[in-house]
């Protein structure tokens, strides 16, 4: 590697990509200065010669040191398996930043993940996977809307959704019950919902989940709160036996913006044939009056709790939209 990173006949040359993969990582599992040393060497190596796509996986015993984050001609940035070292004293400064793809990556604080995200100005693709921090959910500080961001694909308590506010296309995952672990403030903070003023597809992704009213509320607030959406794609995983506040779904007061004048397509990957789900779909079937397509996934395994007539009604259901084709998918 050192051939190839600090070759005299290398040096000016634009190094488009770097990719580093530890698969085996027994040599950088000692701890030593010359391991850390090295390795920064060779990041300070790439940015001299105008880096531009980097991706590292599995950086195992090397916390990643943050110099890397001033890279001035970085565009793509991919961490995976990643320990990011202390930035107390680092800046960032990634001024044409464009995509950002984070999976199972650690900070030292919250904080630090912010400042990483509040140092991409140009920003347009984010994706995280089990971002964390060695202290555990905490609030971030004061934070801005990525004001270029197109797509954002996150988990919730990841990221704040005010972060996120002005993008076209949201996928939100939740996989952990962490509200219950979690003070008022910092559940605030992660899942203050926006108005998202630009946003038209959306994704919600939802595990583990056993409060049925919880994802409700999630459900109907982002609808209140997308305006212009049309394409809406919904997974949900729980066990019915479990769940708790089994209340059926609730109406808005007043049928959003994005139902009755935008939204074309409408899936359920994970319908369950229990009058919540049941109510769900016809309410948008009801008031949704440029829907196109409406999909209904569901599994022939039913749940003791399932009742065949949620399914079988449906298709009968009447819709509002003249051009709405409802397909019933069994897996």
């Amino acid at each position: 590697m050192n051939s190839i990173m600090l070759s005299p006949h290398s040096q000016h040359k634009t190094l488009k990509s770097l990719t580093l993969k530890f698969h085996s990582c027994s040599k950088y599992l000692d701890d030593t200065p010359p391991d850390w040393f090295t390795f920064d060497i060779w990041m300070e190596a790439a940015k001299q010669r105008n880096l531009e796509k980097l991706n590292i996986y599995y950086l195992l015993g090397i916390p990643l040191v943050p110099t890397i984050f001033s890279c001035k001609t970085l565009v793509v940035l991919r961490l995976t398996g990643i320990n990011v070292a202390t930035m107390f004293r680092c800046s960032v400064d990634l001024p044409v930043l464009k995509a950002l793809y984070l999976s199972d990556v650690c900070f030292k604080h919250m904080e630090d993940f912010m400042k990483l995200l509040s140092g991409c100005p140009k920003l347009l693709d984010l994706k995280t996977r089990d971002v964390m921090a060695t202290t555990g959910i905490t609030t971030g500080g004061c934070f801005k809307p990525l004001s270029k961001l197109l797509h954002a694909d996150i988990g919730l308590f990841e990221v704040p959704l005010r972060a996120v506010s002005n993008v076209e296309f949201l996928t939100l995952t939740k996989q952990w019950m962490w509200e219950s672990l979690l003070d008022e403030e910092t559940n605030s903070y992660y899942k203050g919902y926006p108005v998202f003023e630009n946003l038209t597809i959306l994704r919600l992704i939802w595990y583990d989940c056993d409060i049925i009213l919880e994802w409700e509320y999630v459900v109907v607030t982002m609808l209140q709160n997308c305006p212009k959406l049309q394409d809406l794609c919904m997974s949900k995983w729980w066990d019915l036996t479990n769940s708790k506040d089994k209340d059926d779904w609730e109406y808005p007061d007043h049928v959003p913006e994005c139902v009755s004048s935008h939204l074309t397509t409408c899936s359920l990957l994970d319908y369950h044939a229990v009058e919540a789900d049941f109510r769900f779909v016809t309410y948008i079937l009801q008031n949704a009056k440029l829907l196109q397509v409406m999909e209904i996934h569901y599994s022939k395994n039913r749940n003791s709790m399932e009742r065949p007539q949620f399914i079988e009604d449906l298709s009968s259901y009447p819709r509002i939209s003249p051009v709405c084709e409802l397909s019933i998918i069994p897996r």
